[in-house]
Protein backbone atom coordinates (compact mmCIF):
# COMPACT_ATOMS: atom_id res chain seq x y z
CA UNK A 1 0.00 0.00 0.00
CA UNK A 2 1.13 3.45 -1.11
CA UNK A 3 0.19 6.69 0.97
CA UNK A 4 -1.56 7.88 -2.17
CA UNK A 5 -3.86 4.76 -1.93
CA UNK A 6 -4.92 6.18 1.54
CA UNK A 7 -8.29 8.50 1.99
CA UNK A 8 -7.69 11.83 3.75
CA UNK A 9 -10.51 11.58 6.73
CA UNK A 10 -9.51 15.18 8.25
CA UNK A 11 -6.86 16.78 10.09
CA UNK A 12 -4.76 16.44 13.22
CA UNK A 13 -4.60 19.83 15.49
CA UNK A 14 -2.38 20.72 18.22
CA UNK A 15 -1.98 18.53 21.30
CA UNK A 16 -3.96 19.78 24.26
CA UNK A 17 -2.07 19.51 28.11
CA UNK A 18 -4.75 16.65 28.59
CA UNK A 19 -3.13 14.29 25.93
CA UNK A 20 -5.55 14.59 23.58
CA UNK A 21 -5.59 15.99 20.37
CA UNK A 22 -7.95 18.23 17.87
CA UNK A 23 -9.25 16.72 14.90
CA UNK A 24 -10.64 18.46 12.63
CA UNK A 25 -13.16 15.78 10.47
CA UNK A 26 -13.65 16.04 6.79
CA UNK A 27 -17.30 16.76 6.65
CA UNK A 28 -18.09 13.64 4.57
CA UNK A 29 -16.33 11.51 7.18
CA UNK A 30 -17.68 13.28 10.48
CA UNK A 31 -19.97 10.29 11.20
CA UNK A 32 -17.25 7.81 11.99
CA UNK A 33 -15.61 9.84 14.59
CA UNK A 34 -17.73 7.51 17.63
CA UNK A 35 -16.48 4.06 15.77
CA UNK A 36 -13.51 5.12 14.73
CA UNK A 37 -10.74 2.73 16.43
CA UNK A 38 -7.43 2.60 14.18
CA UNK A 39 -6.24 5.18 11.42
CA UNK A 40 -3.45 6.54 9.51
CA UNK A 41 -0.84 9.30 10.26
CA UNK A 42 0.33 10.84 7.29
CA UNK A 43 3.04 13.75 8.42
CA UNK A 44 3.96 16.24 5.70
CA UNK A 45 7.78 14.41 5.66
CA UNK A 46 5.61 11.82 4.46
CA UNK A 47 5.69 9.52 7.18
CA UNK A 48 3.08 7.53 8.35
CA UNK A 49 2.22 6.30 11.70
CA UNK A 50 -0.75 3.33 12.49
CA UNK A 51 -2.12 4.61 15.34
CA UNK A 52 -5.08 3.27 17.71
CA UNK A 53 -7.75 5.46 19.25
CA UNK A 54 -8.36 5.26 22.83
CA UNK A 55 -10.32 7.99 23.78
CA UNK A 56 -12.21 10.38 22.47
CA UNK A 57 -13.94 13.43 23.84
CA UNK A 58 -16.27 16.29 22.44
CA UNK A 59 -16.48 19.92 23.37
CA UNK A 60 -18.96 21.96 22.13
CA UNK A 61 -18.20 21.64 18.21
CA UNK A 62 -14.44 20.41 18.96
CA UNK A 63 -13.50 16.86 18.52
CA UNK A 64 -10.33 15.41 20.39
CA UNK A 65 -8.80 11.89 20.12
CA UNK A 66 -6.13 10.72 22.53
CA UNK A 67 -3.47 8.14 20.53
CA UNK A 68 -1.60 4.96 22.23
CA UNK A 69 1.00 5.22 20.76
CA UNK A 70 4.14 7.36 21.70
CA UNK A 71 6.23 9.85 19.31
CA UNK A 72 3.14 11.86 17.91
CA UNK A 73 3.58 14.82 19.72
CA UNK A 74 7.47 15.22 19.02
CA UNK A 75 6.75 14.29 15.26
CA UNK A 76 4.12 17.17 15.09
CA UNK A 77 6.43 19.49 16.38
CA UNK A 78 9.16 18.46 13.46
CA UNK A 79 6.15 17.90 10.88
CA UNK A 80 2.80 20.33 11.65
CA UNK A 81 0.44 19.60 8.58
CA UNK A 82 -0.72 16.19 9.52
CA UNK A 83 -3.62 14.19 7.85
CA UNK A 84 -5.97 11.42 9.17
CA UNK A 85 -6.03 8.74 7.02
CA UNK A 86 -7.93 5.48 6.32
CA UNK A 87 -7.36 2.76 4.13
CA UNK A 88 -10.36 2.93 1.92
CA UNK A 89 -11.31 -0.86 2.55
CA UNK A 90 -11.57 -0.07 6.05
CA UNK A 91 -14.09 2.87 5.09
CA UNK A 92 -16.31 0.37 3.63
CA UNK A 93 -17.54 -0.35 7.35
CA UNK A 94 -18.87 2.75 7.80
CA UNK A 95 -20.74 2.89 4.75
CA UNK A 96 -23.86 2.32 6.60
CA UNK A 97 -23.36 5.43 8.26
CA UNK A 98 -24.17 7.26 5.12
CA UNK A 99 -27.64 6.72 5.39
CA UNK A 100 -27.63 9.42 8.22
CA UNK A 101 -24.30 11.32 7.75
CA UNK A 102 -26.13 13.52 4.96
CA UNK A 103 -27.99 15.49 7.86
CA UNK A 104 -25.26 17.16 9.10
CA UNK A 105 -25.48 20.83 9.59
CA UNK A 106 -29.25 20.87 8.55
CA UNK A 107 -31.50 23.28 11.05
CA UNK A 108 -34.10 21.41 12.82
CA UNK A 109 -37.64 22.76 13.02
CA UNK A 110 -39.88 21.79 15.68
CA UNK A 111 -43.44 23.50 16.13
CA UNK A 112 -43.08 25.86 13.37
CA UNK A 113 -39.66 26.89 14.89
CA UNK A 114 -35.91 26.94 14.16
CA UNK A 115 -34.41 25.41 17.40
CA UNK A 116 -30.70 24.12 16.32
CA UNK A 117 -28.68 22.77 13.96
CA UNK A 118 -27.89 18.48 13.36
CA UNK A 119 -24.47 18.69 15.21
CA UNK A 120 -23.24 15.14 15.08
CA UNK A 121 -24.67 11.89 15.40
CA UNK A 122 -24.11 8.78 17.65
CA UNK A 123 -24.09 5.21 15.45
CA UNK A 124 -25.34 1.81 17.08
CA UNK A 125 -26.41 -1.19 16.13
CA UNK A 126 -29.84 -0.23 17.35
CA UNK A 127 -30.56 3.34 15.45
CA UNK A 128 -28.66 6.05 14.76
CA UNK A 129 -29.39 9.22 17.42
CA UNK A 130 -28.87 12.58 16.42
CA UNK A 131 -26.57 15.15 18.64
CA UNK A 132 -28.73 18.27 17.70
CA UNK A 133 -27.00 21.69 18.99
CA UNK A 134 -29.57 23.85 20.20
CA UNK A 135 -29.93 27.68 19.40
CA UNK A 136 -29.03 28.21 23.38
CA UNK A 137 -25.86 26.41 22.92
CA UNK A 138 -27.53 22.87 24.67
CA UNK A 139 -27.47 19.33 23.02
CA UNK A 140 -29.93 17.34 22.50
CA UNK A 141 -29.55 14.20 21.62
CA UNK A 142 -33.09 12.60 19.43
CA UNK A 143 -32.87 9.03 18.08
CA UNK A 144 -33.19 8.76 14.32
CA UNK A 145 -36.80 7.19 14.10
CA UNK A 146 -40.33 8.30 12.74
CA UNK A 147 -41.52 9.06 16.37
CA UNK A 148 -39.17 12.20 16.19
CA UNK A 149 -38.31 12.96 12.77
CA UNK A 150 -41.62 13.58 10.49
CA UNK A 151 -40.00 15.01 7.56
CA UNK A 152 -36.55 15.69 6.05
CA UNK A 153 -36.66 18.44 2.99
CA UNK A 154 -33.11 17.82 1.57
CA UNK A 155 -33.45 20.87 -0.91
CA UNK A 156 -33.50 23.05 2.17
CA UNK A 157 -31.48 21.39 4.61
CA UNK A 158 -34.26 21.38 7.24
CA UNK A 159 -35.29 18.63 9.35
CA UNK A 160 -38.85 18.73 10.69
CA UNK A 161 -39.58 16.92 13.92
CA UNK A 162 -42.66 16.44 16.44
CA UNK A 163 -43.08 14.61 19.94
CA UNK A 164 -39.92 16.44 21.28
CA UNK A 165 -41.87 17.54 24.06
CA UNK A 166 -40.47 15.15 26.79
CA UNK A 167 -37.09 15.28 25.51
CA UNK A 168 -36.82 19.24 25.47
CA UNK A 169 -38.06 19.08 29.08
CA UNK A 170 -35.54 16.43 30.09
CA UNK A 171 -32.75 18.55 28.50
CA UNK A 172 -34.37 21.58 30.02
CA UNK A 173 -33.97 19.97 33.70
CA UNK A 174 -30.09 19.03 33.77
Amino acid sequence: MNISDLVGIGRLGRLEPDGFYHVQFNKPYKSIINRLQDCFLVFSSHRVFYVTVVEKKTTGNRTYLKFREDGIAEECIKHPKVLLAMDPDDLTEFDEDTEISYLYGYAVHFMDEHIGTVADALISPMQAVLIIGLNDGRELLVPSVPQYICAVDRQSGIIYMQNLEELLEICTST
